[in-house]
């Protein structure tokens, strides 16, 4: 049975439903669920998911936590028909972890200069290998086998781009500083309809308070202008095809390895025998 969180944002997010349409049950002590519309409700408000404990479209009940109904499928037949194989417009309503990511990775001849700065830098060198996050964090491994068709179909909308690696910025923190490299210099709109597909089917990943900028992690510094300078002055501009992205995942204290590739424009998806190494460039794709 799918839980009330996973409902909420099936209905928020599936376009064949009406959220003005819905009602939601929440549980009140010593008095009836009290009824409220689900356009209303604020998650990780002070309402907690255990209190959800039903369901409404048009009347009827949908979704019960105490008796086990669940037919939300059902109303769509009843309602629009029948209800079709459409993994672009579903969604995982799963919340997400720091153990996972969908990314991409610069092709093996950026590598060396990234990593000759990282390894004087970059305390997440061996953890991480270059990377520019499209979506931090992710569902969990776990739920890969869920979550593949959906980045499938997200990529699909997308064809491959060439991205511009160039200009040096930074992030200022309390006591120091992220220095990075923007590979979105040239045009930021492909990376931004990748973001956008993902935030779609992922409701509950990624950091959506927070707006995205592209970027590729340099390292850490108390002293970002003279870091910059260097990096500037030994990366120069770069620039590289953006034809796939990569889900990553973190096994216990291993570095974060390849678990699939997925590519743009087709969603065609494999997965590679040997997950990329954070210190050295991946392996190369199968002849």
């Amino acid at each position: 049975m799918h839980t009330s969180n996973e409902i909420y944002h099936r209905v928020l997010w599936d376009p064949r439903f009406d959220p003005e349409r819905c009602v939601m049950g929440i549980a009140e002590r010593g008095a009836p669920p009290k009824r409220v519309l689900l356009g209303d409700f604020v998650p990780g408000g002070e309402i907690p998911w255990h209190r959800v404990v039903f369901f409404e479209a048009d009347g009827q009940v949908v979704w019960d936590r105490a008796s086990g109904v669940e037919r939300l499928d059902e109303t769509l037949v009843e309602q629009v028909g029948p209800v079709p194989a459409r993994a672009p417009g579903d969604v995982l309503a799963v919340p997400s972890t720091n153990r996972t990511a969908v990314a991409w990775l610069p092709p093996a001849e950026l590598w060396p200069p990234i990593q000759h700065i990282r390894r004087e830098h970059d305390r997440q060198i061996r953890r991480w290998p270059p990377h520019v996050n499209v979506f931090f964090g992710f569902v969990p491994e776990a739920e890969f086998a869920r979550a593949l068709p959906l980045v499938a179909s997200a990529l699909a909308e997308t064809p491959p781009f060439t991205a511009r690696l160039a200009g040096v910025h930074w992030f200022v923190h309390r006591g120091d500083a992220t220095v990075w490299l923007n590979p979105a210099v040239a045009d930021p709109e492909p990376w931004e309809r990748l973001r956008e597909s993902l935030e779609l089917r992922f409701p509950l990943c990624g950091s959506h308070s927070h707006g995205f900028t592209p970027h590729l992690s340099l390292g850490r510094t108390q002293n970002p202008h003279s870091l910059a300078r260097k990096a500037e002055a030994l990366l120069g501009p770069m620039t590289a095809r953006v034809d796939e992205l990569v889900l990553l995942s973190r096994r216990g204290d291993e570095p974060m390895g390849v678990r699939a590739r997925v590519r743009l424009g087709s969603g065609d998806a494999r997965h590679p025998e040997n997950p990329a190494l954070p210190d050295g460039p991946p392996p190369p794709p199968p002849a």
